[in-house]
């Protein structure tokens, strides 16, 4: 009995560890008052897609087929060194508990851009990146350090690679899609 009762235990454990998600490492954070945080749900997302749009755009356009795939999108902003700190050793922590595929690492004087997914061969159920040692980054009167960004769903890397590309951000992430091949 006490064999069993200790091997419920450790599944509990086990299964508690594994739960570790996204979800539970931008709520630790979204509460900090040193954290901005942003959040945009698969409803905003569902509501955004369904609207009757007439785009003439196709940037746009493409803009609005990719949002129609995304269930979340969620990110976290810190200038305070502390907070940032334990931000970036919790987000490590998870893509090791989580064992998503590293994609690709950028590092300058400016900064360091991690890029990380679950994904299988075309497709994206999370991107994460996170953005450290931000140098010179203001917005609205407020520096960034650390910046942590998750997008959920089931996304086609070509499409994250064009709306990188015409998003003007690092140029590397309009590359994933030839980077998993």
């Amino acid at each position: 009995m006490k064999i069993q009762t200790i091997k419920i235990a450790l599944l509990l454990i086990v299964v508690g560890f594994h739960s570790l998600s996204a979800q539970s490492l931008f709520d630790k954070y979204a509460r900090q008052e040193e954290v901005t945080s942003v959040v945009i749900s698969e409803s905003m997302f569902k509501l955004f897609a369904n609207m009757q749009l007439v785009i003439n755009d196709p940037d746009a356009q493409a803009f609005v087929d990719l949002a129609k795939e995304i269930s979340s999108l969620r990110v976290l902003t810190t200038s305070d060194s502390t907070t940032a700190e334990a931000l970036k050793e919790d987000a490590f922590s998870y893509v090791g508990s989580k064992k998503l595929m590293e994609l690709m690492i950028v590092k300058d004087e400016e900064s360091q851009v991690y890029f990380y997914a679950d994904s299988g061969k075309d497709r994206i159920k999370e991107l994460l990146m996170l953005v450290t040692e931000l140098k010179n980054v203001n917005l609205n009167g407020r520096n960034f350090e650390t910046v942590l960004l998750s997008i959920t769903g089931n996304l086609e890397m070509e499409k994250i690679g064009l709306l990188a590309s015409k998003m003007n951000l690092p140029e590397e992430l309009g590359e994933l899609n030839r980077k998993q091949d």
